[in-house]
């Protein structure tokens, strides 16, 4: 089955003190089936490290195509903030937004877990790279605990919203492609990390940043 459509935003954020909780209330109850509401969203998921000291937090959204992610009806959105996502988004720090076209996708089901890593690549090489961790891709399935992984070319947008700026910093992306390692939990995907990571490097890309998140969440579109 792997990710539902052929593209993916990846997000990364740390929190405020404070907010966990009133994040936790928002983004399950609001925001999530707010989102699965703008067409070509086909489901959310939103990951948790709570001892991480950078990014504490992860959210995914599967869509049909790469276009969902600057659509006219994500852009009314993100231009029209509710006045809960006016009280919660002042909390999210760091904020990094990865809109991502799927190059591959494979495993069934979803797992307990997931660990990100976000690659470099020169431009002129991206074609190359991407293939390449493509053909890489097989192999991180039959690590044990792994049960999905999927890779993704970066699509950098400028999009520049209401939204946007009620949080106090947001990263500039730097990175070309994403991989996502679902695995059974936390414990299997970081015992795995140092084989993943080995893998990931016989490509020419240049890994930026990992994190192991669990699953906090999970939502489907009602369609």
């Amino acid at each position: 089955m792997g990710l539902r459509g052929r593209a993916f935003n990846a997000m990364w954020s740390n929190l405020l003190p404070g907010y966990a909780r009133e994040l936790d209330r928002w983004h399950t109850i609001e925001h999530m089936p707010e989102r699965l509401g703008v067409p070509g969203f086909l489901r959310g998921r939103r990951y948790i490290n709570a001892v991480a000291s950078d990014h504490s937090l992860f959210i995914l959204y599967e869509a049909a195509h790469i276009e969902t992610f600057r659509s006219p009806g994500l852009i009314a959105r993100l231009n029209d903030p509710t006045e809960w996502s006016k009280k919660v988004q002042p909390g999210l720090l760091n904020f990094t937004r990865g809109p991502c076209q799927t190059l591959i996708s494979l495993g069934e089901g979803v797992g307990g877990a997931i660990l990100t890593i976000r690659l470099s690549g020169k431009a002129q090489s991206g074609a190359q790279v991407g293939d390449e961790l493509t053909d890489l891709a097989p192999a991180l399935t039959r690590l044990h605990g792994v049960t999905a992984v999927h890779i993704g070319r970066h699509v950098p947008d400028d999009i520049v919203s209401a939204e946007k700026k009620l949080r106090p910093t947001t990263a500039t992306p730097s990175f070309g492609f994403v991989i996502l390692v679902e695995g059974l939990g936390a414990a299997e995907l970081e015992a795995a990390q140092p084989d993943i990571v080995k893998i990931a490097a016989r490509s020419t890309a240049s890994a930026l940043e990992l994190g192991v998140f669990r699953l906090a969440y999970l939502l489907d579109h009602a369609g």
